[in-house]
């Protein structure tokens, strides 16, 4: 926690802070014969996933405004060069959603910048990245603490310490228009005039929800404040739902047919089977691609706020699954603890990211790793001998 403070002070860090606005100017350059490769799908990142999200108080420290020339900006330019571009996703964490949805997000979203060209010099991109959060509210800035981490040679990806402020207007400051971020072979990167830009999204209000394992609730704070106490039941023992974050994306399906074949537990015609069973759930919001569903269970009231008996899905009273089915949107986070299960994998969906350890995130940046390298090393995807979730 010490290290994760450390950054704020940090000139150059690339870390969320307050006071950013206007408009931001262009270079007056352009090159237009330089060739521009296309980007390298993502890889993931790798590190030991944690049992849940960090907290920390963000600090209110504020990164003072540079003076004098841009040592990243020389003139001339230096030749031969590259032009790099960057495409903005404002849920990089795999929600579903559309790159073009920006706006009423949940505070559960990890927005990501995607280069066009490997780059070499990662810190001089980070240094040249601002992110600032206003209320919609009351437009006051709010300091926000996180690190940029790097999924691979082309994109990077910002997490903050916590989640982001509900009601609030989320802008990336790029000032990399014209900013030499390295070399590949014996061309200069230099950055786009567009990356001389803002980008941006808003979140809608904040919503968080906490399921305790051992007491059989989930409590859910909307802004902050306690809304409503849920009982669920969640996996027996076998079959324990996972710990650890997990954020919600569009899948949604207001009835889902779970059935024992699913899990392999039987086969689809072999009803005589005691382990056999196929169930019609109303009202089913996904947590994860490998099964995990919030959902009503009917024919499970009598253990529901009592005991666990799932396999692995957090189980409701038709009521409470329809209000979370109805209330909840894309982002919105959703903490697990005391399941007796592991934590959620990376890879698995787009809250695993969140179950990163702070230590291991600021591994992952240029400018916040305490070993002066960047991690690179990819993500793990989820293991196979994990079974997916059902009823």
């Amino acid at each position: 926690m010490r290290q994760a403070l450390r950054l704020a002070s940090s000139a150059a860090a690339g870390l969320a802070i307050a006071c950013m606005s206007g408009t931001v100017s262009m270079p007056a350059w352009a090159d237009t014969t330089s060739p521009t490769p296309s980007a390298s799908p993502s890889s993931s990142v790798s590190a030991s996933p944690s049992s849940s999200a960090t907290s920390a108080s963000p600090s209110t420290s504020v990164k003072p405004s540079p003076t004098g020339p841009d040592p990243a900006k020389p003139v001339p330019l230096p030749s031969p060069r590259i032009i790099v571009n960057a495409t903005f996703t404002p849920t990089g964490n795999s929600m579903g959603l559309s790159p073009r949805s920006t706006s009423n997000l949940g505070v559960g979203v990890l927005p990501q910048l995607t280069f066009s060209h490997s780059i070499s010099n990662k810190a001089v991109v980070e240094g040249h990245l601002t992110v600032t959060a206003r209320s919609m509210l009351d437009q006051t800035l709010t300091p926000v603490l996180g690190s940029w981490a790097w999924l691979d040679d082309h994109t990077i990806m910002f997490r903050p310490l916590k989640y982001w402020p509900g009601h609030a207007q989320i802008a990336i400051v790029s000032t990399l228009g014209g900013a030499v971020m390295g070399k590949s072979g014996s061309h200069y990167l230099v950055g786009a005039p567009s990356l001389e830009q803002a980008y941006s999204f808003t979140t809608g209000r904040s919503f968080i929800a906490f399921v305790n394992g051992k007491s059989d609730r989930m409590n859910v704070y909307i802004d902050g404040q306690k809304v409503k106490t849920i009982p669920v039941s969640l996996g027996q023992k076998g079959w324990e739902t996972r710990n650890g974050v997990k954020v919600i994306g569009t899948g949604k399906e207001p009835t889902h047919t779970y059935t024992s074949a699913a899990l392999n537990l039987t086969s689809a015609t072999d009803t005589k089977n005691p382990a056999y069973y196929q169930l019609v759930a109303p009202w089913n919001t996904r947590l994860t691609p490998s099964g995990e569903f919030i959902h009503a269970a009917p024919w499970a009231y009598f253990r529901i706020g009592k005991w666990n008996g799932s396999h692995g899905c957090t189980n409701m009273r038709i009521e409470d699954a329809k209000w979370i089915y109805d209330t909840t949107i894309p982002g919105d986070v959703v903490v697990y603890s005391n399941t007796g299960g592991a934590t959620e994998a990376p890879g698995n969906g787009p809250g695993g990211l969140w179950n990163i350890p702070w230590h291991a995130w600021l591994a992952k940046s240029a400018l916040s790793s305490s070993s002066g390298t960047v991690d690179l090393s990819p993500l793990p995807a989820p293991s196979s001998s994990v079974p997916a979730a059902s009823a």
